[in-house]
Protein backbone atom coordinates (compact mmCIF):
# COMPACT_ATOMS: atom_id res chain seq x y z
CA UNK A 1 0.00 0.00 0.00
CA UNK A 2 1.22 3.47 -0.86
CA UNK A 3 2.09 5.64 2.15
CA UNK A 4 1.91 9.41 1.94
CA UNK A 5 2.49 12.21 4.41
CA UNK A 6 -0.45 14.56 4.68
CA UNK A 7 0.10 18.26 5.36
CA UNK A 8 -1.83 20.52 7.70
CA UNK A 9 -3.61 22.47 4.98
CA UNK A 10 -5.42 19.34 3.75
CA UNK A 11 -7.10 18.98 7.14
CA UNK A 12 -7.78 22.71 7.42
CA UNK A 13 -9.62 22.69 4.06
CA UNK A 14 -11.51 19.56 5.12
CA UNK A 15 -12.73 20.96 8.44
CA UNK A 16 -13.29 24.61 7.51
CA UNK A 17 -14.76 24.09 4.02
CA UNK A 18 -13.53 27.57 3.12
CA UNK A 19 -12.53 26.52 -0.40
CA UNK A 20 -15.02 24.18 -2.07
CA UNK A 21 -12.58 22.81 -4.68
CA UNK A 22 -9.87 22.04 -2.12
CA UNK A 23 -12.47 20.65 0.29
CA UNK A 24 -13.64 18.13 -2.33
CA UNK A 25 -10.06 17.08 -3.11
CA UNK A 26 -9.25 16.70 0.60
CA UNK A 27 -12.42 14.67 1.16
CA UNK A 28 -11.57 12.37 -1.77
CA UNK A 29 -8.09 11.79 -0.33
CA UNK A 30 -9.48 10.87 3.09
CA UNK A 31 -12.04 8.56 1.49
CA UNK A 32 -9.24 6.74 -0.38
CA UNK A 33 -7.54 6.15 2.97
CA UNK A 34 -10.78 4.97 4.58
CA UNK A 35 -11.20 2.45 1.74
CA UNK A 36 -7.65 1.14 2.26
CA UNK A 37 -6.28 2.39 -1.06
CA UNK A 38 -3.57 4.51 0.60
CA UNK A 39 -2.21 5.09 4.10
CA UNK A 40 -2.00 8.69 5.25
CA UNK A 41 0.78 9.42 7.74
CA UNK A 42 0.40 12.45 9.99
CA UNK A 43 3.45 13.82 11.83
CA UNK A 44 2.65 15.06 15.34
CA UNK A 45 3.68 18.58 14.30
CA UNK A 46 0.81 18.59 11.81
CA UNK A 47 -1.58 18.03 14.72
CA UNK A 48 0.01 20.92 16.64
CA UNK A 49 -0.31 23.15 13.59
CA UNK A 50 -3.97 22.17 13.07
CA UNK A 51 -4.70 23.14 16.68
CA UNK A 52 -2.89 26.47 16.27
CA UNK A 53 -4.57 27.38 12.96
CA UNK A 54 -8.07 26.44 14.11
CA UNK A 55 -7.60 28.27 17.41
CA UNK A 56 -5.82 31.44 16.25
CA UNK A 57 -7.00 31.92 12.66
CA UNK A 58 -10.48 30.36 12.69
CA UNK A 59 -11.28 31.12 16.37
CA UNK A 60 -12.63 27.62 17.00
CA UNK A 61 -13.32 26.49 20.57
CA UNK A 62 -11.25 23.89 22.38
CA UNK A 63 -14.21 21.53 22.21
CA UNK A 64 -14.49 21.91 18.42
CA UNK A 65 -10.74 21.49 17.99
CA UNK A 66 -10.73 18.43 20.24
CA UNK A 67 -13.47 16.88 18.10
CA UNK A 68 -11.45 17.55 14.93
CA UNK A 69 -8.29 15.95 16.31
CA UNK A 70 -10.22 12.98 17.69
CA UNK A 71 -11.86 12.50 14.29
CA UNK A 72 -8.46 12.50 12.58
CA UNK A 73 -6.98 9.99 15.05
CA UNK A 74 -9.99 7.67 14.68
CA UNK A 75 -10.19 7.74 10.88
CA UNK A 76 -9.31 4.39 9.29
CA UNK A 77 -6.33 4.68 6.97
CA UNK A 78 -4.81 7.59 8.88
CA UNK A 79 -1.82 6.91 11.10
CA UNK A 80 -0.95 9.74 13.49
CA UNK A 81 2.56 9.79 14.94
CA UNK A 82 2.51 9.51 18.75
CA UNK A 83 -1.28 9.15 18.65
CA UNK A 84 -1.48 7.93 22.27
CA UNK A 85 0.36 11.04 23.43
CA UNK A 86 -1.86 13.25 21.29
CA UNK A 87 -5.06 11.59 22.54
CA UNK A 88 -4.20 12.41 26.13
CA UNK A 89 -2.85 15.85 25.18
CA UNK A 90 -6.19 16.71 23.57
CA UNK A 91 -7.99 15.56 26.71
CA UNK A 92 -5.76 17.79 28.87
CA UNK A 93 -6.09 20.70 26.44
CA UNK A 94 -9.88 20.55 26.61
CA UNK A 95 -10.54 19.42 30.19
CA UNK A 96 -7.78 21.31 32.02
CA UNK A 97 -7.97 24.39 29.78
CA UNK A 98 -4.26 24.51 29.05
CA UNK A 99 -2.28 25.40 25.93
CA UNK A 100 -1.96 22.53 23.49
CA UNK A 101 1.84 22.68 23.46
CA UNK A 102 1.94 22.36 27.26
CA UNK A 103 -0.68 19.62 27.10
CA UNK A 104 1.48 17.75 24.59
CA UNK A 105 4.62 18.12 26.73
CA UNK A 106 2.69 16.95 29.80
CA UNK A 107 1.20 13.99 27.96
CA UNK A 108 4.55 13.05 26.43
CA UNK A 109 6.19 13.24 29.86
CA UNK A 110 3.57 10.95 31.38
CA UNK A 111 3.76 8.52 28.45
CA UNK A 112 7.55 8.29 28.76
CA UNK A 113 7.41 8.15 32.57
CA UNK A 114 9.68 11.12 33.23
CA UNK A 115 10.39 11.94 36.84
CA UNK A 116 9.86 15.68 36.65
CA UNK A 117 9.22 18.63 34.34
CA UNK A 118 11.48 21.61 34.91
CA UNK A 119 10.18 24.92 33.60
CA UNK A 120 10.11 28.67 34.06
CA UNK A 121 6.31 28.65 33.67
CA UNK A 122 4.56 25.99 35.71
CA UNK A 123 1.05 27.42 35.35
CA UNK A 124 -0.36 24.85 32.91
CA UNK A 125 1.71 21.92 34.12
CA UNK A 126 0.45 22.34 37.69
CA UNK A 127 -3.06 21.56 36.43
CA UNK A 128 -1.96 18.00 35.55
CA UNK A 129 -2.06 15.97 38.76
CA UNK A 130 0.07 13.12 37.40
CA UNK A 131 3.10 15.39 36.96
CA UNK A 132 5.84 16.48 39.28
CA UNK A 133 6.73 20.02 38.23
CA UNK A 134 9.56 22.24 39.37
CA UNK A 135 9.91 25.92 38.58
CA UNK A 136 13.58 26.68 37.92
Amino acid sequence: MKKVTIDTNIFIRLFTIDDEVKFKKAKELIEKAEKGKIKLLVPYLVIAEIVWVLEKVYKRSKIEISEVITAIINTPGIEVELFEVIEYAIELYKDKNIKFTDAFIASWSIFYKVDEIITFDETDFKKVEKLKVRNL
